[in-house]
Formats: C-alpha cells, structure tokens, sequence
C-alpha cells in the first residue's frame, strides 16, 4: 500500500507541474528587423546606397610607394628619395529635378625623405638615420555638384597633360577654390569655363580658365585658356591624343604664355626650386612644347618615349636668355589587377644661368608601385 500511494503522489505532482507550465505563455522574440545594403549600378561599378536613403555611395583610394634618385647639377635631387602616399575617395551621388547631386572628397596623407637635417658624423659611416623627417594629412578636394554646376576646392581644370612623365611642368603646383559649370554638347564634344581663386587673401577677382574638348573614337583633342587676374597674363594649351594602331598612340601638346603667372610652365619641376628674391615661383616659358610616342606591348605592359622643349624660361624676369629640353623613357606594367609599377627615367638640360648655375643639367627618375581600390 504504501508504494501504490507513492506512486499515486508522484505522478500527481508531476501532472500537476506539467499543468502549471503548459499554462505559463510562450514568448518568441520577433527578429531585428535588417536592411542589406545595396548595390546602385546607376554610376557605375564600386557604389551603393546608404541604407535608408536613395544616395549612392563610393569608396575608393590607393596607396604608393616610390624610391627616387637623382644626379646633376642641382641639389635640389641629388642622390635617393623616397615617399609613401595614400588617398581615399568618398564619392556620394543621387537624383534631383534639377540632374545628379554630388559630392567629392579626396584626403591625402604623403611621408617622405628630405635634406632638412644635414649629415652628421657620428659613427663609421660618417652619418646618422633621422628617419622619415617630412609627413602630413590634407584635404586634397572637397567638390559639390548639381548638374553641371560644380563648386568647391580641387586641382584647377588647366592640370592635364601626357602620358607617362612627359607631363611634368605642365600643370599648376597649387590647388584653387572654384565655381564654374561643365556641359555635354554631344557627340564627344564638351565645353567647360571655371572661375578660379589661387590667391592668399589678395583680391576679389578670380582667376577664368576655359576648356572645349572632342573625343571620338581616334582619340581626343583639347583646348585651354586661362587668365591670371593677379598677375594679368594668360596662357593657352592644346593637347592632342590619337590611336595610330591598337598598340600604337601619339600625343602633343602646345603651349604659350605671355608672362609669369599661375599657370606657367616648370622645366625645374621634380628637380630645383625657381626663386623670385624670396618667394618661390613657377618660372614659365614663353613656348612649350612636349611629345610621347607609346607602345601598348601586352594588356599589361606599355612604354613610351618623349620629350619637351622649353624657350624663353623665366621670361627674362625669373632668368634671362634661357631654353630647356627634356627627354624621357616611361615603363609601366600591371602586375596584377589594381597593383601596378612604374619605372622613369628622365633627362633635363638648360642653356643659360639657372640659380647661379651655368648650363645646368639633371638625370631624375623613379620606380613606383602603386596598388588602387
């Protein structure tokens, strides 16, 4: 009896426990709810739209590594340099009534190697490391745009030129404030005019750079003028570009100055600083001319040659009597996808006195490895 009472007991409490919980409810947590991020295929690949808006975003940069040498007349490159670069991009875009609403930023930070503290002997080598001694963080552009209206901070529309390093010296050092409005004729054909500020709290007046431009199939031609409202010198640029096979391409450009201004010529570039008593300037030439011949040997590999002459550099005021010539050899090669090198090597001659010095000349040159996102 006293068993079969046990058992009664303990299947009654166990009914009983099994009622009460059975009574209690159940809560099942309803999940967060989650928006996955899109893609936004309307500007091309690499955006997508914040979530909860209709805005379209990129991010992108790349990072660069260059080892440099130099060897010539002028210390300014003399023996080996290095720099380390990085840039990131935000680019943010949507749709109005009035066209595409944008906004660039660029930030860019460089470290490198300078000669600002000299040799000193303090063991067997006859020299100390400082290690890197120049390094800094900017913002590189800051652009708003509505349509064809763009506003903002950025390099001036007058910064193009060539491929490969035949380029340098033929764009301004100095980024401007702007506002100024690009339109698509059609058909490849576009015309740009920018008002421009490149002074320190000068004066009111901008400076006025215009550009038209046709590209087609056989490759593009471009056309510039520019007025320097502080100086009160203008200068004109043209640039042509052309396929002369799948492999093969030329391109030339022109250019003229009447005077020293913003948008002056720089044979020194990369090489020597032009002084003007104490400020450093662009020295200009009245008549510049550059050319590249470029072979594309591989979907990867392509090399070019060229070269550029300079007459008239300083415009007898920065130097008197002075020409200039470069030639140039330029290897670039993708090692793999967005990871690519470059090889430079340069030569600069002048004929006349350059700061002090006497028909001057200069070998310069770089190996870069450049990996982009």
């Amino acid at each position: 009896m006293k068993l079969k009472s046990l058992l009664i007991g303990s299947a009654a409490l166990a009914a009983a426990a099994t009622g009460a919980k059975a009574a209690d409810p159940i809560v099942v947590p309803e999940p967060e709810p989650m928006e996955y991020v899109r893609v936004c295929d309307v500007y091309g690949a690499g955006f997508f739209y914040i979530p909860g808006t209709e805005t379209c975003l990129k991010i992108s940069g790349m990072v660069r590594y260059q080892i440099g040498y130099g060897d010539g007349d002028f210390s300014d490159q003399e023996g080996w340099d290095k720099y380390a670069r990085g840039e990131l991009n935000i680019d943010a875009r949507s749709e109005t009534e009035y066209g595409t609403l944008g906004a660039w930023i660029k930030f860019r930070g460089t470290s490198s190697n300078s000669d600002a503290n000299a040799t000193v002997g303090l063991n067997d080598g006859d020299a100390y490391s400082h290690g890197v001694t120049s390094s800094g963080v900017n913002l590189q552009q800051a652009v708003i745009s509505l349509g064809g209206l763009s506003m903002g901070m950025s390099d001036s529309i007058w910064d193009t030129g060539l491929h490969g390093e035949q380029d340098r010296g033929f764009f301004p050092y100095g980024r401007v404030h702007f506002i100024g409005y690009n339109f698509a004729a059609g058909n490849g054909v576009t015309f740009a005019v920018m008002l421009e500020e490149a002074d320190d709290n000068y004066d009111w007046t901008p400076n006025v750079v215009g550009k038209v431009g046709i590209a087609q199939g056989w490759g593009s031609a471009d056309l510039y003028a520019a007025y320097d409202a502080t100086a009160e010198e203008f200068a004109i640029k043209g640039i042509v570009k052309a396929n002369l096979t799948d492999r093969f391409f030329i391109q030339g450009l022109a250019q003229y100055e009447s005077g020293v201004s913003f948008y002056s010529a720089n044979p020194l570039d990369g090489i020597a600083t032009a002084t003007y008593g104490t400020t450093a300037v662009m020295p200009g030439a009245e008549w510049s001319l550059a050319g590249v011949l470029g072979f594309k040997a591989t979907p990867k590999l392509t090399a070019s040659i060229g070269g550029a002459y300079y007459s008239e550099v300083g415009h007898d005021v920065v130097y008197t009597d002075v020409n200039a010539w470069n030639i140039g050899t330029t290897i670039d090669y993708e090692i793999v996808e967005n990871f690519n090198a470059k090889l430079a090597v340069n030569y600069t001659k002048f004929d006349g006195v350059v700061n002090g010095l006497t028909d001057p000349d200069q070998f310069h040159g770089f190996l870069r490895f450049q990996r982009d996102f």
